[in-house]
């Protein structure tokens, strides 16, 4: 599992390739073993309860935006940005993504690893969105020592191409398209990712139920600009290595409280597919929002945070 072999403060102005999409501007960075520069920040009471902010597919820190300001009052809030987006360098470190190995759910897990390690920090909360959802499942399976609850929001335990829409269909699609993508020219490769900030991305969005009615589109806007800068290399191998991941062998052995939240119109992750993280989870407790969609933190933050305080023992904010 990677491991630091540097933490340290530094300036948001020093990362010449930062992507954007920040709460907080990533002032720490911890180098892995591979030599990607993981970016961070940390904010809250030194003493406060950790909770760790695990991104979903391509994210920064849109999702947050309105959670961590609550928490950070009186708990110890860890932001992360996975290798490949916001301010963290592509797998290896380079300009350029390593390859396809640089970007499995094992190794984003360990990223967040290090960055516990660099803290000191156990006994944490794990918040996860999306395809944070499987890396939080990986973290624990990998240093169960570390976590001590899970709130996991609009996520699969497995492969999300073999259930969106409650279909198999991604499953047989998938596996061409990440071979092919890569295979793109990096122009055209980042001319298609560019196209999320068309005007018509917000009703297509809409329309691949991607966010719902109650999603605030300025909540997106960081959002989108940041997929704009990405690179179609490593936005095709992460999504393989979310296809690639599989926890439902051992989500039986997980001993730690979880709270599994989804949304009612959640194309990405049907109900079904939560219900069975779920049940199977020892014990965890399924929260079903109705109508929500995949961009659950941001519908629904208050119905978020009440959670993560439920699982801290902190019920009330301080601020």
């Amino acid at each position: 599992m990677p491991g630091p072999r540097d933490a340290a403060p530094c300036q948001p102005s020093r990362w010449p390739e930062d992507r954007g999409g920040h709460v907080w501007p990533k002032d720490r960075e911890v180098v892995v073993d591979d030599g990607t520069r993981i970016r961070y920040a940390v904010r809250g009471p030194v003493g406060a309860p950790w909770i760790v902010c695990v991104p979903g597919f391509l994210c920064p820190d849109t999702f947050w935006r309105d959670i961590g300001p609550d928490l950070v009052a009186d708990h110890r809030v860890i932001m992360i940005n996975h290798r490949g987006t916001g301010a963290s360098t592509e797998a290896g470190g380079g300009p350029r993504p390593s390859g396809a190995d640089g970007y499995t759910i094992p190794r984003l897990a360990g990223d967040i690893t290090a960055v516990l390690d660099a803290e000191s920090a156990r006994d944490v909360v794990l918040l996860g969105h999306s395809m944070g959802v499987q890396v939080a499942l990986e973290i624990w399976r990998s240093t169960p020592e570390a976590v001590s609850a899970m709130v996991l929001a609009a996520g699969a335990h497995r492969s999300p191409f073999a259930t969106m829409y409650g279909s198999r269909a991604g499953d047989y699609v998938f596996p061409i398209a990440s071979i092919g993508i890569p295979a793109l020219p990096r122009t055209i490769g980042n001319r298609l990712i560019r196209a999320i900030e068309l005007p018509l991305a917000q009703p297509v969005a809409r329309w691949l139920r991607a966010i719902g009615t109650a999603t605030p589109w300025s909540g997106m806007t960081a959002y989108r600009a940041h997929l704009s800068r990405l690179d179609h290399r490593s936005a095709i191998w992460t999504a393989r290595g979310m296809h690639d991941f599989d926890a439902t062998g051992w989500l039986v052995d997980i001993d730690v409280p979880v709270v599994v939240m989804i949304g009612t119109m959640d194309g990405w992750c049907p109900v079904e597919v939560a219900r069975e993280l779920a049940e199977t989870v020892p014990a965890s407790h399924l929260e079903v929002i109705d109508g929500g969609s995949h961009t659950l933190p941001l519908e629904a933050p208050d119905r978020v945070i009440a959670q993560l305080r439920g699982l801290t023992g902190r019920h009330a904010a301080t601020a």
